[in-house]
Formats: C-alpha cells, structure tokens, sequence
C-alpha cells in the first residue's frame, strides 16, 4: 500500500516475513543500509502487558518500554499496532542477481568483500549459496548442484546504481545476470519462492564484524555440502544508517557488525529433523570463532539462555532484565527467545 505513494519502510528479505516479528526482533534487509533496523524505523506501538494494561510506547510515552520491543522480541507484551517513519523507495529499484559456480566462491566473496567495504548507503547486498534449481535461464548441467552468487536492491538514482553495480557485474563469468530496474516489489519478494509454506525449517546466525580470509574457507566448505533444494546461505552486508546509531539507543543490537550470516535448512520428512539440524549447527560452529553475536530472530525458540545472551551482551541483557521486571515478572510472555525476570 505505501507503494502506491512511493514510500517503504525497512522490512526483511523475504516479502511473507511476519512484520511484528521482524520489527519486534530488530529487523533487517534491503532499505537497512539506508534507513537502519526495522525497529529503528518504529516511532510508536500500542503494547498489551501481562497484567491486561494498554500502553502506548514512544519515546515519550513508556520510554523503556518502547527501547525493549525495538530488538527485544515478544517479552514484554503483545504488541497491536505499530506506527513507522516512512521514506521514498521506489515505485523502480535497480535489483536481481548474479550467480556463478561454487567453484568461484571463493574469489566471489574476496571480491565481494572489498566491494562491499567503499559501497554506497543505497546499495543493499548479499552474498548466496544454494542448490541451483531447474530454472529455463541456468544451463541444464548445473541443476541440483551448489551455486553461489548476490542479490542487490539499489535504491536510488537508476543510473548511478548502474554505475555502482558495473564492478559486480564485471566479475568473472556469471551463469546468470539479470540486474535491472524492476518495481521495488518485485526485487523485494525476489526470495519468496525458496521459502514455501508446510516445510521445516531451523536456522541459526552470526554477526561478522569483518570477513577475513579464515573465515571465507568453511563457508565455502559447507557451501559445497549444501543438503537440500530448501537450504539457504545467506550473507547481508549491514553497516550504513545502522551504525550511524549508538549501540544502546535501542535492544537490536551489534551495529558495528559489517555482515550478518544466515543458514537456513528447510527439509519435508520429519524423520531427517536430527541430521538436518546436525548439519546447521556443524556449520555455525565452524564460523563460530569469526563471530560477535547473533541475532535473535534466528535464535531458536527452546535451545537455552546461551543464545538469548549472546543476541544482546551482558549490558544490554542486564537492561532488558530490568523492562521485564517492570512489565512481565512472570514470565508470562516466555515461549520465545526468553528474557527471564529475575523475580
């Protein structure tokens, strides 16, 4: 609806993302390097607490509350409407992908990396592996097997993105280009189709705060093993608006990170559950001594305080104890990734 206007507000990656839960979580994708977190982005909500009251939080109504919901999950209330700051996007981005070969992995990500470092605000970018699909457009040869490449959404000028982007698009020999400018809607619901309905799913998460080459070798190594047509590596360059922000102006949380990894496993038969979640968390422990923290919406649910801790650090958990006491010292809200009252 707000593109009827030629407004967008920063959502995730995929256009079915539940925006509560991203916002909720912190939030990131396309519009974050330009305009921050999706919670950055919140200006006010109406929030149930867990005694039945009906709070309005803003920075001047429930301020600690309203620092909790932006990048503090569904701790501290059930959250019925929230209010966004918009910006103009669109209604034409210049976007698609570039994919290669695993075999260029690789060089792909040094290249990458080096490219990302000097890379303009309205570029939002990220690096990709999965299994290539039976797609009319990749050479019937390479169906089924691990490809790499990376999605980008330019928003601005379309001509200067074209100017951006030649670098990118410059690099070796894609198996397929189809960067150009399409309807910011297109390019953001690009990625739908790799997450259908009625799968399972589980995924984890790094924050990087750089990508030196140590860390370039396992991801490439698992890349080549990706186990299932579902399986999804995904690397989002951040930094830009998000950085522009103090650390502890809300709960969402590591704004000096460069990168955040996803890895995402989806599957159909229940009775792999064990080997495909083996294989997510081998891989995340690989990248793990490259890693500052995790975000929180890939925490999940029911796996331990390990990973709700290291979403936030000790200061910033220590303040979220202190908005739970005040709003839920029950724990009434607590199927989630908990923040536990300390009453």
């Amino acid at each position: 609806e707000t593109q009827l206007l030629g407004l967008a507000a920063p959502t995730g990656i995929v256009s079915k993302t539940g925006l509560a839960g991203l916002t909720l979580g912190g939030g990131f994708g396309w519009l974050t390097r330009k305009y921050g977190f999706t919670a950055d982005n919140l200006l006010a909500a109406d929030v149930v607490t867990a005694d039945g009251r009906v709070l309005r939080a803003s920075q001047d109504e429930h301020p600690d509350l309203f620092w909790g919901i932006r990048g503090g999950g569904g701790n501290f209330g059930v959250v019925t409407s929230f209010e966004y700051q918009l910006h103009p996007v669109g209604p034409m981005v210049l976007g698609g992908l570039l994919l290669h070969p695993m075999e260029k992995a690789a060089e792909l990500l040094r290249f990458y990396r080096n490219f990302a470092a000097d890379a303009p605000e309205e570029l939002g970018s990220l690096f990709a592996m999965r299994l290539a699909p039976p797609a009319p457009f990749l050479p019937e040869e390479i169906h089924g097997k691990p490809i790499c490449g990376l999605i980008v959404l330019y928003a601005g000028d379309l001509e200067e993105g074209e100017r951006v982007l030649e670098p990118l698009r410059g690099f070796g020999q894609p198996l397929a280009d189809n960067i150009g400018p399409k309807p910011y809607l297109a390019v953001q619901s690009m990625l739908d189709q790799g997450q259908p309905d009625g799968r399972r799913y589980y995924w984890k998460s790094h924050y990087l705060t750089e990508l030196p080459d140590e860390a370039i070798e396992p991801l490439v190594a698992y890349g080549a093993t990706l186990p299932t047509p579902l399986t999804r590596v995904l690397m989002m360059q951040l930094g830009g608006a998000v950085r522009r922000r103090d650390e502890m102006d809300t709960a969402a949380s590591y704004r000096d990170a460069e990168f955040v990894l996803a890895i995402n496993n989806g599957w159909r038969d229940p009775a792999e559950d064990d080997k495909q979640v083996e294989w997510v968390r081998d891989f995340w422990s690989a990248m793990r001594p490259f890693s500052s923290g995790t975000y929180v919406n890939f925490v999940p649910a029911g796996e331990g305080q390990e990973g709700v801790w290291a979403a936030y650090g000790e200061e910033k958990y220590r303040r979220l104890v202190e908005v739970k006491n005040e709003y839920d010292p029950t724990n009434l809200f607590r199927r989630n990734q908990n923040i536990q009252p300390t009453v």
